[in-house]
């Protein structure tokens, strides 16, 4: 009888602890993938730091807004059972979702092409290769594999490409040997557009992990998102130069960190591409039945768009769709704010 009772508490103890390691694995993976899909080439590169922050305020601001548009987003994920963005779409405007499904798709589309041009860019200046798209097309053809191989593959290009981005940052603060110039110029509004920007290309990834988790999964995971993109971007500030066109990489010089820098950056491309992929799949796959097919169509009219160059995209399309993110987060919490079923906590 005692060696019966030993050996179920024994095994309780074990199911216990093979359970609670489980839940901080899915609670690791889920940080690790929204973390992974916003440390995109323009991120690691630099110019997001030009661009929308430039000082340790504006990094504040975006860590909070980030936070708060992530947490109702996929609040409302959970609530109304929302996985996919077809759904979430016909939740929140009804008649109309099939319209705005088609703007989160368009939106999705121009975080790819500004994805592939930061690419194209950032290797074409420290390559010089060939004059067409090439690396801009290398890119595209990873992400269409990891793709076609599901959530598992991105959730380990997330992990490398965070890992990646963590050594490369190190190596940067190690060989600094410039003043940094610390703009104060930025106004608080851009990071705010730019959370936006980072909360609605992941929608399609983020629908997913909102409407899989409970009430406390989805207030920490956010939130320790948010706070790992602010210490990367206070350190890609600090190893900036915003007199360069791609600052915290344009002043590399010796090969084995340029070399390593551009693996990072092609890991970063690839990551946020496929995030941004999901939602277009699944709006165009019932049309061509052939997720081939569907890459290839995507990645193709992207790479056409991404010739028009990485600082267009940037400076343009992150306003629109940071509108579209405003909309879809606003609408959520107006929809959460009523008296609506709830799934359990």
């Amino acid at each position: 009888m005692r060696n019966n009772a030993f050996k179920n508490r024994h095994n309780n103890c074990f199911f216990a602890i093979k359970l609670s390691m489980k839940k901080v694995i899915n609670y690791l993976s889920d940080i690790a993938v929204m973390t992974g899909c916003c440390l995109g080439v323009g991120f690691v590169s630099g110019k997001e730091a030009q661009v929308y922050f430039g000082n340790a305020l504006n990094v504040i601001v975006f860590a909070v807004i980030f936070t708060l548009i992530t947490t109702v987003f996929r609040e409302y994920c959970r609530r109304k059972q929302c996985n996919t963005m077809e759904k979430l779409s016909h939740s929140l405007f009804k008649k109309g979702g099939t319209v705005f499904d088609t703007l989160i798709s368009l939106c999705c589309f121009v975080c790819i092409v500004t994805a592939l041009a930061g690419a194209e860019q950032c290797f074409d200046q420290t390559l010089h290769i060939a004059p067409i798209p090439l690396y801009g097309l290398a890119c595209a053809v990873i992400a269409g594999i990891t793709l076609k191989n599901g959530d598992k593959a991105l959730k380990i290009a997330n992990a490398v490409s965070i890992a990646l981005a963590i050594i490369l940052v190190v190596i940067l603060l190690c060989r600094k040997n410039f003043d940094t110039v610390i703009s104060t110029k930025i106004s608080p509004l851009k990071p705010v557009v730019y959370a936006l920007f980072s909360a609605t290309m992941s929608f399609g990834v983020t629908v997913k992990l909102g409407y899989e988790s409970d009430f406390k999964r989805n207030l920490i995971c956010p939130a320790a998102a948010a706070v790992i993109l602010a210490l990367f971007m206070t350190a890609i500030i600090n190893v900036s130069d915003f007199s360069l066109n791609l600052p915290a990489i344009d002043n590399i010089q010796d090969t084995p960190t340029k070399v390593f820098a551009l693996v990072t950056l092609a890991f970063a491309a690839v990551t946020g591409i496929v995030a941004c992929a999901y939602p277009i799949v699944e709006q165009i796959y019932p049309v061509m039945p052939d997720s081939d097919l569907c890459c290839v169509s995507i990645f193709g009219l992207a790479l056409a768009f991404s010739m028009f160059g990485f600082d267009f995209a940037v400076k343009a399309g992150y306003v629109l769709v940071g509108v579209i993110g405003l909309v879809t987060v606003v609408s959520s919490a107006v929809q959460l704010a009523l008296k609506t079923p709830k799934k359990a906590l």
